[in-house]
């Protein structure tokens, strides 16, 4: 039986996601801590189950009577939960049963908004942080709370436990004085989905790997309750032993239990019995193919904590149990363990010498390493640091806080490593050989950051979110320090400035430090920003602390917050907070940070700084002024990077606080000036807030003879001469500047290399001082562009012996570039810093990537291209060839470099976009004649390298290409033999089909002989990508096709997945349906979170048009004149749109739904894995909000529910001994009884309603109407007819009188109300006439329209006239829209007063007393409202009043609203209609006040007056049909004339003419269809009949 269920509030039209609100959670803290927890958990690896029990020790802060434990995923039964050993009242509901499709719902990827707002327990919540220090002794937060215990009495807990032993009675708190300390509360739990809290790996069929299990863990809370029942709280934190139970052996981990095994007896302590309940699948059995020696292998249990016990398990052999405990107080989030057949490696007795164990003494940690078998060396050779690491940690910063340090290897882990409790998990991935060299010293720095987290991370946490970047800025400043030990001050320096340079790139529009911590749960975009920003920040302020006098910097202040959390045993000592580290940095640097941390903490961006100097001569001083500009960057648009587009959407949709851009930054700054003599003076100027944003300094000059810089210039020439003629010149070199090989001028001739010109000597002669070198100290993570000469930074480049500074030069040269473009110095003096070994490896490599940028034909004819192959001959070549030398990477620099150059070359374009054939041959060279036979390293990297550069070269740049493309001309009178006489180069082509011959040889030497991580099969897989989507070769989908199956190395799926979306196959249905099917259904979480990333960049780039403008590289097609027409307006609007969908996110994601919305496999495929059971809940969350950017939101909700059903019985045949019963089942598709629905309402009948016209009376001309002055001439008799302007009233009656209103003199007008009638006004003095518009009355049933209405004439004023002749239809016309003009009213005195704006609709009345007989019309009145017409019945009016049209206008603004105090018959209800139409609206009525005492009218005392039908005025056609009936009606005045009696015909009355807005008092035209009548004008007598009952 399906329904629609319509959501409450949907948004008509509003198809832009908006952003998500987060749900607020006004919990508010328990007031109880939890002082102790007892874990038991039993692992089942053949059914992949947990099976437990968790004790938690609560202690109450204040009398409670419930608390709440978190738990997720799990099965308990709460009639076994005790407290204190009392059973006791609880409840459970686990949050992520949210996450499961209730059975009625039929919902689809559509409907994705209304799943995530029935996840919305499970989504992030907007919760009133308790900071740590709150949280100890005093309250905790949990999480959900989905296990709610009712506490019992004191009475109770002391009554059933006063048998208990003495220790029992210690363990749940009972006070000798029969208090009650705190309550055990006991809770056992099942776990069949562990997918959010455990990892299962090796225990299915299809996977060949060593079965382990490992915990998860996550920045936001959530996991550790989906492991076991806890409080999941960051900031409570307790005391803990762990008890995991496991098979003994891998074998008895999927060894069939015997018969009499089938129900152990010590399992009733975890989940109190194992039999299936009703309707529960029994757990599959899970039969690993193992050998004999592996079944022996044993399991080892790796946990936080320390181990404290291992026995066997006392009722089956076959299992053991390990307990750990952790007697400091850690939160939940902390605890963690590995169960694996592991191997251990001890790697303090391996790799700390005797003499450093005897140095530490007490403080020497045991370092322990766990792995997966046949991997120890790998881990002996990966985690050789750790030892040395833990030393100096120890030795510079502090004891190390728990007893040794545990590191464990496992696969599918999703992060490179988690830091616990004394324990670390790392992934495989970290693990590399001995002859691996590329990536170990990421990797160290990696493993020694998840070390430096034991003191700064888990011992000591942060206080609030908003202190995490502060514990973990600090974890990564030891990281730093130590590797600047291990690997030199140059690369620490380097690393830093290299990651401030980034950090300044990529901090536009992200939030502040502070407010980052509140948004890692978004993804691990967040957490890699931190993790550059907060070390950068620590370290900046460390350089400026340093320069205070009797200051070490921030690593004293470090080393005393490690000693006190180590020795006081307070816990406020392991909490950190910013503002308590400000304060000790304030005073330790004896200066007030309250600046630097409101621009680096609680700010966002970086400076930029934009230098001008000038030497003033005359003063002696250089002259300096340095402007911020950083809001520049903040301003420019910023082109999408695929990579970020993810990042942009979760940010955006989240509401994301972004920091304003900051006008100034303030510090101090050091400069250093190397003036003439060559002595570097350094000045510490202090950047200062100024409105303007600059700052202006005037810095002293000390040098006083100007020439010596010459002097010194032309000694150093003299030296190096006789240097070099002694032969002796390496120790002459080293004494003045670096960068100074190859000067003899025999090597220049032969490397082409230049030196600086007459001019430019000249002016670097003339300078002042060498260079000036700003921020010399390295204080500002800031850019830095200046006005000095490029001879300036050459001479920084080649003398200042800092790395940064090295850097700086570069990094100017590189800017440098778009200004000065290609040049043969500049590419010498890269050259010549490639070649000087002296050089940090790094500065090298930058000079390899800054050459291919001098490699042109014009106008340096190739000059960079011939130094990079000179200088790779020069060194790994044979002299005089290309062909390489064995490899030698003993010396890791040079090997750097060496991997460096051929990327390099591959880099290179000509004119016409290509590489040139010297290095495309030079590439393919090295990787044919590669020899690696006496090499100690293996060179798999190097080839993959090589592989890389041999695809990039191949592919063309296409603007180049455009352009040449666009300047090539053919010219009809062209000899056609010439044309067809040029030769068509081969070469190309030939190479390459070699370049692929050598690709696939090593893709195959992978598959018989893999390489590291199956480096080779990867390369091959990325090149060949690379060439498809240039289309340098035919695209092929198959080639990757078939490394996806399931067995295949992980990274190598990854890579297939890649290629196959970056050539577009996101387009293809099949394809999309299988990596989705992927993503939901792989085990490994971590190759479900590669693909999800890298298919969210498949969509970015469908987003910013990457696809389409590959598919558009067509040439332009001449036409048939030869005419191209370059650009027109199609292609500039094209242009346009891709230029906003590259810059603009909303513009990108409108274009990306367009193409997705309908996409009805992409549709099917997403919500089939949104159900699978694979996918954790931040998982499903990242899809359904994948959803919200591909499908529109639907608001309506298909739900299906089951018939009822209903047994019948029959009876068969009976015999003496049974009797036949037949049982059949039926589906209830009827009621069984006839329910008391009430039907809808059938139409009323109408009531009765008798209208009395007394035709007979004369009209009073006793009195004029009082009118405003007008100066505008009398109405134009001439009229025209409008057609279908007026209708006529539809009477139950097959006749109907027509009422035509006109003015009277001394007459009030009457309103039909629903309650009571309007009061009558008083006589009213003569006036001059005014102007006023007809009306026609009209009815709600449509009519013929009257042939003799005329339009009247364009600014002709309307003016009003009511009368009353027989027997016409009353009409209703339009009347012309004009502004609203106040009307004058005449008081009981004849003075004018102003109208009143919400006085109730007036009609006019032609009552009198006279007795002549009436004629009875009745009118339709079906609809109008019931309840009115028995209001109206009950009233009875009988008073006659007059009343004056004047709320017209106001009718239909008021329909819906009652009136209060009139009566009024009108017609029924219309919708309003275009002019054209033969309906006019009805007006509504508006609210009036209550009406006072009705007066009688006023005697007829004169003749009527005689009114024709030009005085009629009707609506001009240029009146909007929107505008409501407006009537102002007034006596009139004039002369008695006779009058033509009524016929009995029924016809509607002809319009009349229209007249000015403002007419001059006139006599009426007296039209000649219209004869005199004898007798005054009939007035109209209104009779309202109650309803009958029941109508």
């Amino acid at each position: 039986m399906p329904g629609i269920v319509e959501s409450e509030a949907a948004a008509a039209g509003d198809t832009s996601p908006a952003p998500i609100e987060l749900p607020v959670d006004d919990t508010p803290p328990r007031p109880y801590v939890v002082f102790n927890q007892n874990v038991n958990i039993e692992i089942d690896f053949a059914h992949k189950r947990v099976y437990g029990r968790s004790d938690i020790l609560i202690v109450p802060t204040v009398d409670v009577s419930e608390v709440f434990i978190d738990a997720r995923q799990c099965e308990i039964d709460v009639s076994q939960i005790t407290v204190s050993n009392c059973e006791v009242e609880a409840s459970y509901q686990d949050p992520c049963e949210l996450v499961q499709t209730p059975e009625h719902f039929r919902w689809s990827a559509p409907q994705w908004a209304i799943r995530k707002r029935r996840m919305q327990p499970l989504l992030h919540h907007k919760r009133k942080e308790v900071s740590a220090l709150d949280h100890d002794l005093k309250c905790c937060t949990p999480l959900n709370g989905s296990i709610k215990v009712k506490l019992p009495s004191v009475d109770e807990v002391l009554r059933k436990n006063q048998n208990s032993q003495k220790s029992d009675q210690q363990d749940i708190l009972l006070n000798p004085d029969g208090t009650v300390g705190g309550y055990r509360i006991r809770i056992p739990f099942k776990l069949r989905n562990t997918y959010d809290g455990l990892q299962f790996v090796g225990v299915s069929q299809t996977d060949n790997r060593y079965p382990h299990v490992y915990t998860r863990h996550s920045v936001a809370p959530g996991t550790a309750s989906a492991i076991f029942p806890c409080i999941d709280d960051p900031g409570s934190r307790n005391s803990w032993k762990i008890s995991v139970t496991c098979p003994r052996t891998l074998g008895d981990a999927f060894r069939k239990p015997l018969s009499t095994q089938q129900q152990p007896k010590g399992v009733n302590f975890t989940s109190g019995s194992r039999k299936r309940n009703h309707g529960e699948e029994e757990p599959k059995r899970v039969d690993i193919p193992l050998s004999e020696e592996d079944k022996m292998l044993d399991m080892t249990v790796v946990c936080s904590g320390y181990l404290i016990s291992e026995v066997i398990h006392k009722d089956d052999e076959t299992k053991k149990t390990m307990t750990f405990e952790v007697d400091r107080n850690k939160a939940a989030k902390h605890i963690g363990f590995a169960v694996g057949p592991f191997e251990h490696v001890d790697l303090w007795s391996e790799f700390r010498s005797e003499e450093d164990d005897t140095k530490l003494g007490a403080n020497a940690v045991k370092v322990h390493g766990y792995c997966l078998p046949g991997r120890a060396e790998e881990v002996r050779n990966t985690c050789s640091t750790l030892v040395t690491a833990i030393d100096y940690f120890v030795l510079t910063f502090g004891r190390y806080p728990f007893e040794s340090y545990k590191v464990c290897f496992i696969d599918d882990m999703v992060e490179d490593s988690i830091p616990l409790c004394a324990f670390s998990l790392c992934s495989t991935r970290l693990l590399y050989p001995a002859d691996i060299i590329d990536t170990e010293v990421e990797t160290t720095r990696a493993l020694v950051y998840s070390l430096a987290s034991q003191w700064f991370g888990v011992n000591i946490v942060p206080n609030t979110k908003g202190d995490i970047w502060l514990v973990a800025g600090i974890a990564w400043f030891l990281t730093d320090h130590f590797m600047k030990t291990l690997c030199g001050n140059n690369e620490f320096r380097f690393r830093m400035k290299t990651m401030a340079d980034r950090l300044v790139e990529v901090d536009i529009k992200r939030p502040s430090l502070q407010e980052i911590g509140e948004h890692l749960y978004l993804g691990s975009f967040e957490v890699d920003f931190l993790d550059l920003k907060a070390p950068l920040v620590l370290f900046i302020l460390d350089r400026r602390l340093s320069k205070s006098s009797s200051s070490t910097g921030i690593s004293k202040i470090i080393s005393r917050m490690v000693s006190k959390a180590n020795t006081s045993g307070q816990a406020s000592d392991e909490v950190l907070g910013s503002d308590a580290f400000r304060r000790a940095c304030e005073k330790a640097g004896n200066s007030r940070l309250e600046n630097f941390w409101n621009q680096w903490v609680f700010g966002t961006g970086c400076p930029r700084f934009d230098v001008y100097q000038r030497f003033n001569k005359k003063r002696l001083c250089v002259e300096m002024t340095i402007r911020q500009i950083q809001d520049i960057a903040f301003m420019k648009a910023k082109t999408l990077d695929k990579n970020d587009f993810w990042r942009n959407v979760v940010e955006g949709s989240h509401s994301v606080s972004i920091g304003d851009v900051q006008q100034s930054f303030t510090g101090p700054m050091t400069i250093r000036i190397h003036e003439a003599d060559g002595t570097p003076y350094e000045h510490i100027v202090e950047i200062r807030e100024d409105a303007a944003r600059s700052v202006k300094f005037e810095i002293p000059y000390n040098t006083k003879y100007k020439r010596l810089k010459r002097n010194r210039r032309q000694r150093e020439r003299a030296l190096l001469a006789s240097s070099n003629a002694k032969g002796n010149d390496e120790n002459h070199r080293e004494l003045y500047y670096l960068g100074d090989v190859m000067q003899h001028p025999e090597e220049m001739e032969e490397w082409d290399f230049r030196d600086w010109d007459e001019e430019t000597e000249a002016k670097m002669d003339q300078e002042s001082y060498e260079w000036i070198r700003m921020d010399a100290d390295f204080e500002w993570i800031c850019e830095m562009q200046t006005n000095l000469p490029a001879y300036m930074y050459a001479s920084q480049l080649q003398q200042d012996r800092d790395v940064v500074a090295q850097q700086d030069s570069m990094l100017f040269l590189h800017r440098s570039f778009s200004k000065t473009g290609p040049h043969p110095l500049v590419s010498t003096i890269l050259s010549r810093t490639l070649l000087d070994q002296r050089y940090y490896y790094g500065i090298r490599m930058m000079a390899a990537d800054e050459l291919p940028r001098h490699a042109v034909s014009d106008p340096v004819n190739w000059i960079g291209l011939r130094h990079l192959l000179k200088i790779f001959q020069h060194f790994f070549c044979h002299p005089g060839t290309y062909t390489p030398l064995p490899n030698d990477f003993s010396d890791k620099r040079q090997y750097f470099v060496q991997r460096a150059i051929p990327e390099a070359v591959a880099r290179i374009r000509g004119e016409d976009g290509k590489c040139p054939k010297e290095g495309r041959r030079f590439i393919l060279e090295q990787l044919q004649a590669n020899d690696n036979t006496d090499n100690i390293y293996s060179n798999q990297q190097y080839v993959c390298r090589l592989i890389k550069a041999l695809a990039i070269c191949q592919i063309p740049d296409e603007k180049k290409s455009k352009q040449q493309k666009s300047i090539s001309f053919s010219f009809d009178d062209a000899d056609e033999d010439e044309v067809m006489a040029e030769p068509i180069d081969t070469e190309p082509e030939e190479f390459r089909a070699l370049a692929l011959e050598e690709i696939e040889r090593y893709r195959r030497m992978d598959e018989y002989s893999p390489s590291y991580q199956n480096c080779f099969t990867r390369a091959a897989l990325d090149a060949y990508c690379r060439l498809m989507k240039a289309k340098i070769i035919p695209s092929k989908p198959i080639m990757f096709v078939q490394y996806l199956q399931d067995r295949t190395y992980d990274l190598v799926r990854i890579q297939a997945c890649e290629s196959l979306i970056e050539l577009g196959m996101l387009a293809n249905a099949p394809f999309v349906r299988f990596i989705l099917t992927v993503i939901g259904t792989d085990p490994s979480p971590f190759v479900r979170d590669r693909l999800f990333k890298i298919l969210c960049r498949g969509f970015a780039s469908t987003a910013i048009g990457e696809y389409e403008q590959i598919d558009k590289q067509t040439p332009n097609q001449p036409a048939d004149d030869g005419l191209i027409v370059e650009e027109n307006n199609e292609i500039i609007e094209a242009r346009k749109k891709a230029r906003a969908r590259e810059e603009d996110l909303s513009v990108a994601l409108a274009a990306l739904k367009e193409q997705t919305t309908d996409n009805k496999t992409l549709k099917d495929s997403i919500w089939n894995a949104m159900n699978s059971p694979v996918l954790t809940v931040a998982e499903k969350i990242n899809i359904l909000e994948l959803c919200s950017i591909l499908i529109e939101e639907e608001q309506s909700l298909l739900m299906n529910f089951k018939y009822p059903t209903y047994w019948t019985v029959e009876r068969g045949e009976r015999t003496k001994s049974r009797c036949i019963v037949t049982f059949k089942r039926h589906f209830r598709t009827k009621p069984r009884k006839v329910y008391a629905v009430q039907p809808p309402p059938p139409p009323k009948p109408e009531p009765k309603r008798t209208i009395t016209l007394n035709l007979n009376r004369n009209l009073s001309t006793s009195a004029k109407a009082a009118t405003s002055s007008a100066t505008q001439p009398a109405p134009s008799p001439v009229v025209a007819p409008i057609p279908k302007v007026s209708e006529t009233v539809t009477t139950p009656k097959p006749a109907v009188p027509s009422v035509k209103q006109t003015s009277r003199p001394k007459e009030k007008a009457a309103v039909s109300s629903l309650k009571q009638p309007a009061p009558r006004e008083p006589k009213e003095k003569a006036a001059p006439k005014q102007a006023k518009q007809s009306v026609i009355a009209s009815s709600s049933r449509g009519a013929t329209p009257s042939a003799s209405q005329e339009r009247p004439k364009i600014g002709e004023s309307h003016k009003d006239s009511i009368s009353v002749q027989a027997p016409v239809r009353p009409t209703i016309e339009l009347p012309q829209s004009e502004p609203k003009t106040v009307v004058a009213k005449v008081n009981g005195k004849g003075n004018l007063a102003p109208p009143k704006p919400k006085k109730s609709l007036k009609r006019a009345s032609t009552e009198s007393e006279s007795p002549r007989p009436s004629k009875m019309v009745k009118l339709n009145t079906s609809r109008i409202p019931r309840s009115r017409l028995v209001r109206v019945g009950k009233l009875r009016p009988k008073l006659m009043v007059t009343v004056k049209f004047r709320a017209w206008k106001r009718l239909r603004q008021q329909q819906n609203k009652p009136q209060a105090g009139s009566i009024r018959a009108t017609p029924k209800h219309r919708k309003h209609e275009k002019k054209s139409s033969t309906r006019s609206p009805r007006p509504s009525v508006a609210p009036a006040s209550p009406a006072p005492k009705m007066v009688e009218s006023a005697p007829i005392t004169s003749s009527p007056t005689v009114l024709t039908a030009s005085q009629t005025l009707t609506a001009t056609p240029n009146s909007s049909s929107s505008n409501l009936l407006s009537q102002s009606s007034q006596p009139s005045g004039g002369s008695g004339k006779p009058r033509k009696p009524l016929p009995d015909m029924r016809k509607p009355l002809p319009s009349a003419a229209p007249s000015n807005n403002n007419p001059t008092p006139s006599k009426p035209h007296v039209s000649a269809s219209s004869p005199p009548a004898p007798k005054g004008l009939p007035k109209l007598k209104i009779k309202l009949k109650p309803p009958t009952t029941g109508s």
